[in-house]
């Protein structure tokens, strides 16, 4: 669908709406001594609720993608301009003590919800409330009456922050699945429940802002999949989830982890499982395993390395799944060919001396692996030829890189071995999904 001449109008004034805003709300800051945190907040809010109009302002994805490319890249600007009245504007968003990208996140959240949920508005509006409503409630909270603090990545965060959190994404999730679906009592209010408590899950474990991505995404992802799940499903699920949760983080000291990683990687895991079949949880839990392993044998300078293959573990997973349905095609095999590069990537750097010739095995057993998957993947993904004589150069050169260049990895690991990963991936796409 095209941009029409009333979307690009709408564009301009929401953008000079928005700017507007700012510049009154710099003003206000500095004549009350309203707080860098509340200014931030009540951008946050005016972006949200702008948001949940566009559905009657635009007529169809198209212009919301091109309009947050283009909101994406005035934040940009106005994070990093050089012309002093711009940054003077911008330090509304990013005037707050703690490192943050949190603006760009949420206009990356926005156009992802809009694209994915054509037909569906609760899939828009429901993630889009809770992160527009809960995490400023959360925010405010926390920082104005938080006692009860427990460290994250980045800094601390308060329980009171959280209870605000779960309160209110609970109350936003029971109004909006009363009024825009036909959902039993009892299946909203246990469904309503379930999306309180991953959603603030996800907000105390985010960092950098990135709540601002995972939560609406994360929300989205498990309504898309739960909106029909009775209650007695759901109830297994929450169950068979708090105990992986409770797992993993009896294990991370021994992983020398984190518990805030732990419970990063299992919500990872979780909701490639809500997307997906079973099968395609394997490449990436073993991708995480050998970055595990690759931690202590050649531990890095990475000041995080866990975070950093979280974060692009998720950017990648969410990129193939909006390529796919961009494409029309599934693009699972592809997703699956890159997790299993990027495992055979950190086993090429976990393997040292004599136990480098384990290298070769693993990697058959990775391309078995690869290839049985794809089999039971539905025919719809079939749509390139996903051999042996395809896999093995997707495989071999992140593995070979891992194992003769060790050094090359010391810094921004996960970020090096996704892209040595993507080559081949991208390539089929390009010229069998695009080219062809």
């Amino acid at each position: 669908m095209s941009v029409t001449p009333h979307d690009l109008a709408f564009m301009l004034l929401i953008t000079a709406g928005l700017l507007s805003l700012m510049w009154c709300v710099k003003r206000l800051s500095a004549r009350f001594g309203i707080g860098p945190e509340v200014q931030r907040k009540l951008v946050h809010v005016a972006t949200g609720c702008t948001a949940l109009t566009f559905p009657a302002l635009f007529s169809g994805p198209a212009p919301v993608i091109v309009f947050v490319v283009l909101a994406t890249v005035l934040l940009l600007v106005l994070r990093n301009t050089n012309l002093a009245r711009l940054a003077h504007l911008g330090s509304v968003l990013h005037d707050v003590e703690r490192k943050s990208h949190g603006e760009i996140y949420l206009a990356v959240a926005i156009g992802v919800l809009f694209f994915r949920s054509e037909g569906q508005p609760v899939l828009y509006v429901l993630p889009l409330l809770v992160i527009t409503l809960s995490d400023t409630a959360s925010a405010l909270i926390g920082t104005t009456y938080g006692r009860s603090r427990f460290a994250v990545e980045g800094g601390a965060k308060s329980f009171e922050g959280v209870a605000a959190f779960f309160v209110v994404t609970w109350l936003c999730a029971m109004i909006v699945l009363l009024l825009m679906t036909d959902a039993d009592r009892v299946n909203v209010i246990v469904l309503s429940l379930a999306i309180a408590a991953f959603c603030a899950l996800v907000e105390a474990d985010s960092w950098n802002g990135l709540d601002n991505l995972f939560v609406p995404i994360g929300a989205h992802l498990f309504l898309a999949s739960h909106l029909d799940t009775s209650p007695a499903e759901l109830a297994a699920i929450a169950a068979a989830f708090i105990g992986t949760i409770l797992l993993v983080q009896s294990v991370a000291h021994s992983v020398k982890i984190s518990s805030q990683a732990a419970r990063g990687y299992a919500i990872l895991m979780l909701l490639v499982l809500s997307v997906t079949q079973w099968q395609n949880a394997i490449l990436p839990a073993f991708a995480i395993a050998m970055h595990l392993v690759a931690r202590r044998t050649r531990p890095g300078v990475s000041e995080r390395p866990d975070f950093n293959l979280i974060l692009i573990a998720t950017g990648v997973a969410l990129a193939w799944l909006i390529t796919g349905e961009m494409l029309g095609e599934s693009a699972i095999n592809l997703f699956n060919l890159t997790f299993a590069a990027v495992g055979l990537a950190f086993a090429g750097l976990a393997l040292e001396g004599a136990w480098r010739f384990a290298l070769a095995p693993i990697m058959v057993g990775v391309v078995a692996s690869a290839v049985w998957i794809s089999e039971q993947n539905p025919q719809a993904a079939s749509w390139f030829d996903l051999g042996w004589p395809v896999i093995l150069p997707a495989l071999a050169l992140p593995a070979l890189a891992g194992m003769l260049k060790p050094e090359w990895f010391a810094r921004a690991r996960s970020f090096k071995a996704f892209g040595l990963s993507l080559i081949l991936p991208m390539g089929i796409f390009v010229f069998k999904g695009v080219l062809a």
